[in-house]
């Protein structure tokens, strides 16, 4: 039997991002710098954060994104990102559990076109040294993430294939308003890539909405110079149903 997730979207109405529709314009962003860590994890329950409509990912695993764009239509921002790996119906996707942004117009923004589940930091840095590169995020003077990249060297583009995100959001201008998981599918064109070790120096779980976070395992870790987008979005999912009973593609 396939393995499902248990989230209920109905008891966390009152948290989730709202969206007024699916109409948003795409924002092109170019010159990003992006950190991806990749890391087999313990979490206590795991399953239960992971919506109806997604299997999870066998083992268990999340991934770390940590970006900086210089350009973009509300100035330079930072986002990170704690994504729950699993798939939807056959294919991979992480499902966002937290963001933060260090921009209060970057986290409305993001918030009301694509559903992510954002909050805005302190400070996110994000900085590449010769030996290591280096990212952390601040909330109220705590740092709630120390992260990088270690041992890394010079890869093809072609061999990083980044998976897209889904975001549980509240939508309330639609013929039937309610939770739906969005699909961002940004594209990617890579000037710089490298692969390395992950490291994780330090996580605040519950500032990530992962209770009993331990890492089994660090996978891969990459660092990539792209021009990106938040795209227009294609794919919205009723997050109660398997996603090949519940999917509406938009465009």
């Amino acid at each position: 039997m396939p393995l499902f997730g248990q989230l209920d979207a109905a008891t966390v109405r009152d948290r989730l991002p709202r969206m007024r529709d699916f109409d948003t314009e795409a924002w092109e962003l170019p010159n990003a710098d992006m950190l991806y860590l990749a890391l087999e994890v313990e979490i206590p329950d795991a399953d239960a954060l992971l919506p109806k409509a997604m299997h999870p990912a066998v083992p268990r695993y999340v991934t770390i994104v940590v970006s900086r764009f210089s350009q973009s239509p509300v100035g330079p921002f930072g986002l990170a990102q704690l994504r729950l790996m699993g798939r939807a119906g056959v294919h991979p996707r992480g499902y966002v559990l937290q963001a933060y942004t260090d921009s209060e117009a970057a986290t409305e923004a993001l918030r009301q076109r694509w559903g992510f589940p954002a909050a805005t930091a302190d400070r996110i840095a994000l900085q590449v040294y010769y030996d290591h590169i280096f990212a952390a995020v601040s909330v109220a003077g705590e740092t709630i993430l120390d992260v990088g990249l270690s041992h890394y060297e010079a890869i093809a583009g072609t061999d990083i294939n980044y998976i897209a995100s889904v975001h549980l959001a509240e939508v309330t201008e639609i013929a039937d308003p309610g939770p739906r998981l969005v699909q961002v599918d940004p594209r990617y064109t890579l000037h710089r890539a490298e692969r390395g070790r992950p490291v994780l120096r330090a996580i605040a779980p519950s500032a990530w909405g992962c209770p009993g976070f331990k890492v089994v395992n660090p996978i891969v870790g990459t660092f990539a110079t792209v021009d990106t987008d938040f795209p227009q979005i294609r794919f919205v999912m009723d997050p109660w149903r398997p996603v090949t009973e519940g999917t509406t593609r938009l465009r």
